[in-house]
């Protein structure tokens, strides 16, 4: 996977969240525009080697789902096309949990954000990786409109390593 998969998949993320139809990452991305309703506004994401992360609240009816299906199948297909493969990318379906609670939405705020952190990557400062640097005031990202205005990066990555060695204690307990 190179850089240009991962701006793929973020740009996905940008012209697939617009309520109007879309069949195809051409005709989404050349009808693209930003004043149309969106899907699911998105809060935080993270681009990993081989899983990803969002923080999604639902703006229209069944708009989660419409949304991770749109991105699901364009993806798949460009990757597919890209390396000459066929089949699904992704495993089983999109997991989405409702986050009643500010603490646990404050956990997984930044679990998402620094998601290389909990899992032992380095840090990737651009913008197409994450959104921690769209939260921290480094960078801006097209996918989100709103900043986290009390996101501190340092913090935060601190709770991620924390969250880090609590998965490598628990995996060596299982064992």
């Amino acid at each position: 996977m190179d850089k240009a998969d991962y701006i793929r998949f973020y740009q996905s993320l940008l012209y697939f969240n617009v309520e109007a139809e879309q069949s195809n990452f051409r005709l989404a991305k050349a009808n693209y525009k930003k004043d149309l309703t969106k899907l699911v506004e998105i809060k935080a994401y993270s681009l990993l080697p081989n899983h990803y992360h969002l923080m999604i609240e639902q703006l229209v009816d069944g708009g989660i789902s419409e949304f991770m299906k749109r991105v699901s199948a364009g993806y798949t297909g460009y990757f597919n096309n890209k390396y000459e493969r066929s089949g699904s990318l992704f495993q089983g379906n999109f997991k989405r949990v409702h986050v009643p609670e500010d603490d646990y939405y404050n956990y997984l705020f930044v679990y998402v954000n620094e998601n290389h952190f909990v899992h032992l990557l380095p840090r990737a400062s651009d913008i197409i990786y994450s959104s921690s640097s769209h939260h921290a005031g480094k960078a801006t990202s097209q996918l989100i409109t709103s900043r986290c205005p009390d996101y501190s990066s340092k913090e935060a990555q601190h709770l991620a390593k924390q969250i880090a060695e609590d998965r490598i204690t628990r995996k060596k307990t299982l064992e």
